[in-house]
């Protein structure tokens, strides 16, 4: 309410603009709201947040961190998570798994469907009263069932089936145990050694050996279902499953069934129901479990005989980690790797070009070559410069268009930016031509800007180029940064120009100098020129590098962008640059390869790129009304247009142009190659990856929305922006993963995840096969450096990114009231624009106006010849114009 109050109080002093707000826009309000509610506004004013607009970027910027930690949350769950919720980890082994482990360090046995790690157990003293057991006489249980070792009563195994009456002396065992004692030389029979109390315990094995070993158990044994079932059907042992416990009633019906027992009653001590269960001949299934639940029992009984089959006959469980339910989460795991690997795959198969590069044709198309400066140095403008005018195009047909944004001298400068440019071109510093007049991109007042144009040629290394360089000064009234707008402005005052001459619109006073200087001193009418080469400052474009990139205009009319490589000039100069050679190659060469198919690459450099002005039926491109409109949007007042337009500018016009342009290609070709210098220090790389993640985040937003993009489903290009996206913002995701990976490694708690782990090791090793086919072996050893670095690139750089999405300077000349309904925009501490400080004027008008003025000079030198001629000075001949108009003059 405080924030409204002051609003309304500064509207009662400005002109107030109202901006319709986008349905789009309130729903996104509101979500902001309701995931930041907790922290109020007087909270956010007292911490320096006191205006609205900022405090809203503020709660956007929370809001879509919030977003991208569930991201986080929903990837790791399905990564990690939805196995160990629908197949939690299993500590089990097979009878084989068993058997591997026969080692003294490494010793396992099975004890009635148990597994034990005797390991250490061996170690001790053992078997005192009879003269101890060595751990070499140990280890021969290593890997075996040791039943036969520990053979029970039946009367201590079933005491609630087999009494007394049946067995007064104990002496009451399964045939197989009395078969099998003489497998081990330790037998631990109850009652069998007169000189040990414990042995002659009758409970020896449920009071001593139980307790004793249970710090030992691992777990359970397993078993195969088939294998089961092969027992039941196919050997006709009496193998069953009840409630996914396996149980082996082969030693109870063969001791039941012997010829010395037949006649006795005792040995049928299970209900005889359930032994019918199990004598099926093989008619049920092995899987007894229904028929078990449906015997007609008591549940006394029932649990009579089931303690009865777990200490007797219990020998493991059903193996179910290769079922469905198991394998699910792995099949998902799979068919997303699978999908990943085939995106991977093709993007790596596009980058491969074995084909050796064809020498371009020559072409006499017109290009602009667009240069904008802000406070490089005069090594770096040098550089650009010259490797522009040795360009291996023709001299006449190309225009060095340099923009010198703002009047300031740079750190280690001691010029302002454009008399380094302009001693560089040569230009006389005596030359101070007017200032023109024209409207920048700004904040109320600041839309208001004057410029001072330069043209000539340029002379170096036998080529003689045409330059025209645009110096930005700001009005007399600008101390600080005189004439500076950014450099999404210094693009639009050319793009404005070239549209105003496509559609003949008026003109601002800098546009009509502009159109002179090229029209009547370069001597090219500027609707000549074709294409838009964009470079940085501080990009130093190969000789060959414009031929190739108009020869793939010429080549196909559908393409409409295209970009080359960018490589990078100070490779070694710190450990900073060295980590950003390989990112480098996969973002400007792969990854452009691989959109490229699709003719859709989401972003063209600024640093260098090169764009098609109309096409050869005159239809504007990158010049037309809506392109221009987008791109110089003026209230840049919300999150999400900051970061389009104020830290991406050069991807926004790319999207811009898939846009409006779907029907035609921005593609790529790794022929046309520049070199760039990479940032050499820490903070200047951090504040750089910051915007171009943020902008990249919130681009890909815009394209994932477009209506039209090529292709269908997962073979579409709106897959492809939908993965970018998804995996930059999830990129942290990959390093927590990797370190859960370590943990599992290092405490063996679950099995490591070797699908990730495979996918991860094709991507990089695909990559380094890429390397070897192309004979690029120095990427190998910059992606092993790039790979030591991983967790800045993975992690660190992409959450400081993401915080501090809303690092902006703010200014202070507009304020944002209310995201529902309509925003109020209003001028504080400035005078507002006047769009009558930029007069408009057509070039026709304006070029019969200087005819008019050239006409009438001549009609009074004409006068002043006939008075001289006349020689009377008290007859003066009277001119039929009593006031010539003035001439359209400078400011």
């Amino acid at each position: 309410k405080r924030g409204l109050a002051a609003a309304t109080a500064a509207q009662n002093q400005q002109p107030v603009e109202e901006i319709e707000t986008t349905s789009a826009r309130r729903c996104w309000a509101r979500t902001t709201r309701s995931l930041t509610w907790m922290v109020p506004d007087w909270a956010m004013s007292c911490c320096g947040l006191r205006r609205e607009d900022m405090r809203m970027a503020w709660r956007e910027k929370v809001a879509i961190c919030v977003i991208i930690v569930g991201l986080w949350a929903l990837v790791l769950f399905f990564i990690i998570g939805l196995g160990l919720l629908m197949c939690p980890k299993q500590f089990v082994y097979t009878m084989d798994e068993v058997a591997g482990h026969t080692e003294r360090s490494n010793a396992f046995v099975s004890l009635r469907g148990r597994v034990y790690d005797i390991s250490n157990f061996l170690n001790q003293e053992h078997g005192r009263s009879r003269g101890g057991a060595s751990p070499e006489d140990m280890v021969l249980y290593a890997g075996q069932e040791v039943n036969a070792s520990f053979p029970l009563a039946l009367r201590a195994a079933c005491p609630e089936l087999v009494g007394a009456q049946d067995d007064p002396h104990w002496l009451m065992y399964l045939k197989a145990d009395i078969e099998t004692e003489a497998t081990f030389p330790f037998v631990h029979r109850a009652g069998s050694l007169a000189n040990s109390k414990t042995l002659m315990r009758q409970d020896f094995y449920y009071r001593s050996a139980v307790p004793r070993m249970r710090g030992f158990r691992v777990g359970d044994v397993v078993w195969d279902m088939a294998h089961v079932r092969a027992l039941h059907r196919k050997a006709g042992q009496y193998w069953r499953v009840i409630n996914g416990d396996v149980f082996n009633l082969t030693p109870y019906f063969a001791t039941r069934d012997a010829p010395e027992n037949v006649d006795s009653r005792k040995w049928h001590f299970l209900h005889r129901l359930v032994e019918s269960i199990f004598e099926d001949a093989g008619a049920r299934d092995t899987d007894v479990t229904k028929y078990w639940n449906m015997l007609p029992l008591s549940r006394r009984v029932r649990q009579a005989n089931h303690r009865c089959l777990k200490s007797l006959f219990y020998v493991g469980r059903v193996d179910t980690r290769h079922s469905f339910r198991c394998l699910f989460p792995n099949f998902l795991l799979l068919a997303a790797a699978c999908l990943l690997m085939l995106v991977i795959t093709v993007k790596f198969l596009a980058s491969l070009q074995l084909a050796s590069r064809r020498k371009p044709l020559k072409h006499d198309r017109f290009v602009i070559c667009q240069v904008p400066c802000y406070t490089e140095g005069e090594a770096s403008l040098r550089r650009t410069i010259d490797s522009l005018a040795t360009l291996g195009y023709d001299d006449k047909h190309r225009l060095l268009f340099i923009i010198c944004d703002g009047n300031i001298v740079g750190s280690g400068n001691d010029r302002p930016t454009p008399r380094i440019v302009l001693d560089i071109l040569g230009v006389d510093a005596r030359l101070d031509p007017p200032g023109r007049a024209f409207r920048s991109i700004g904040e109320g007042a600041q839309q208001h800007n004057v410029a001072k144009v330069y043209s000539g040629l340029y002379e170096y290394e036998g080529h003689v180029v045409p330059y025209l360089v645009v110096a930005k000064v700001g009005k007399p009234s600008e101390k600080s940064r005189p004439g500076n707008r950014g450099k999404r402005d210094s693009q639009m005052l050319l793009l404005h120009f070239l549209s105003r001459v496509h559609f003949e619109a008026p003109m601002s006073p800098l546009d009509l100098e502009i159109f002179h200087q090229m029209k009547n001193v370069i001597g090219v009418h500027p609707s000549l020129y074709e294409y838009l080469l964009m470079v940085d400052a501080d990009t130093e474009v190969l000789p060959d590098s414009l031929a190739r990139l108009v020869s793939c205009m010429v080549h196909d009319a559908k393409v409409i962008g295209i970009c080359g490589e960018t490589m990078l000039t100070n490779e070694d100069f710190s450990w900073t640059t060295m980590i950003q050679v390989y990112e480098y190659f996969i973002s400007h060469h792969m990854a452009k390869a691989f959109e490229s198919l699709f003719g859709s690459v989401t972003c063209l450099p600024g640093c260098f790129c090169m764009y098609r002005l109309r096409t050869s039926r005159g239809l504007p491109l990158i010049v037309s009304k809506n392109v221009v409109r987008d791109y110089s949007e003026n209230h840049v007042d919300t999150l999400h247009k900051k970061n389009l337009l104020s830290l991406g500018e050069d991807r926004y016009l790319t999207t811009l142009m898939m846009k409006y342009f779907p029907q035609y290609k921005m593609t790529f070709t790794p022929d046309a190659k520049s070199k760039t210098t990479a940032p050499d220090t820490w903070s200047v790389l951090l504040s750089q990856r910051r915007r171009w993640i943020n902008s990249t985040v919130h681009n890909l937003v815009e394209l994932v929305f477009l209506p039209e993009m090529c292709g269908f489903c997962c073979f579409s290009m709106r897959f492809v922006v939908f993965i970018d996206l998804f995996g930059t913002l999830t990129m942290p995701c990959t390093l927590i993963y990797l370190a859960y990976l370590i943990y599992l490694a290092v405490t063996k708690i679950a099995d490591i995840g070797y699908i990730s782990l495979i996918l991860i090791g094709a991507i990089y090793g695909l990559q380094a096969v890429i390397f070897v086919l192309k004979r690029q072996w120095q990427h190998i050893g910059w992606m092993i450096i790039y790979l030591l670095a991983y967790p800045l690139w993975s992690f660190f750089i992409p959450v400081y990114a993401f915080w501090h999405m809303d690092d902006f300077s703010w200014g202070n000349t507009r304020i944002v009231v209310g995201e529902d309904g309509r925003r109020q925009i209003f001028v504080k501490d400035e005078d507002p624009f006047d769009p009558e400080d930029v007069p408009m004027k057509s070039w026709a008008e304006y070029e019969a106006e200087i005819h008019e003025r050239q006409r009438q000079i001549e009609e009074i030198e004409a006068v002043a010849h006939a008075i001289d001629e006349f020689g009377n000075g008290s007859v003066r001949p009277v001119s039929r114009f009593t006031e010539l108009p003035l001439p359209y003059q400078p400011l």
